[in-house]
């Protein structure tokens, strides 16, 4: 039977993975990675820093194997996944990967000493709660934007197009990308607190706002919208599972 500190664990390699794939990395970094393969520096600062942030969240500060084989194995991911297109086939691989490695490192350490697990309590809350709450929040606001992106990008180019035909009518600078991150930010916290019909209005108030007469690009916004809103109400489920 697992216990709470054994789960706990476990989602914090996740948030660390989740903080090192998509919070402390730029979109520059990704494209030098796909453009320079095994040649990018970024490559390898990109595994240091997930064996980092692995070691500070695991809190087996003793096992300084953990980040080790964290970053060398992110490095050897990543180089692999250069070679190929860049899209989302390669990242859904990418990410399989990436959770298959943090959960045979889990399994492996599952068990800590006597004195590691005591040194956990002391450092960690013993509850998982608060780690999946923030292991939520972390994922509906930066790989739910990176997948999104990467679902919707045939249909992108055609809505820039037409914004360029039309300078007057073109959009703010990464406005698409804010407003979808903040809707799925409040959607899992009404879920959170239960007030499944706020959600309904602010489905409505975004249909309206996000009105386009161009049928090509209200289409666009639906579609990224429908999925952003199912991101957001499946990751909300999921944690009123925990809680």
């Amino acid at each position: 039977m697992l216990t709470e500190m054994e789960i706990s664990l476990l989602i914090r390699l996740i948030i660390a993975h989740l903080l090192t794939d998509f919070v402390f990395q730029s979109n520059s970094w990704v494209n030098q990675r796909f453009k320079d393969g095994w040649h990018s520096r970024y490559l390898y600062l990109h595994g240091i820093i997930a064996g980092i942030l692995a070691y500070l969240l695991s809190g087996l500060w003793t096992l300084i194997w953990i980040p080790l084989a964290i970053a060398a194995t992110h490095i050897v991911i990543d180089g692999l996944k250069a070679k190929y297109e860049n899209n989302v086939q390669s990242l859904v691989i990418d990410q399989l990967c990436h959770f298959a490695v943090i959960l045979a490192i889990w399994l492996w350490i599952i068990n800590p000493g006597p004195g590691e697990l005591t040194a956990l309590k002391e450092i960690f809350l013993p509850g998982i709660k608060i780690w999946v709450i923030i292991a939520a929040y972390l994922i509906i606001i930066w790989p739910s934007s990176v997948l999104i992106s990467k679902l919707t990008e045939k249909w992108r180019q055609e809505v820039i197009d037409k914004e360029q035909a039309h300078a007057k009518d073109r959009s703010l600078d990464n406005a698409g990308r804010w407003i979808g991150r903040l809707e799925r930010f409040l959607i899992l916290t009404l879920v959170l607190l239960e007030q499944y019909e706020v959600i309904g209005l602010l489905v409505a108030a975004k249909s309206i706002f996000r009105f386009s007469e161009s049928r090509n690009v209200g289409e666009y916004i639906l579609i990224g919208t429908l999925i952003s809103f199912t991101i957001a109400i499946i990751a909300g489920l999921t944690v009123s599972l925990f809680l």
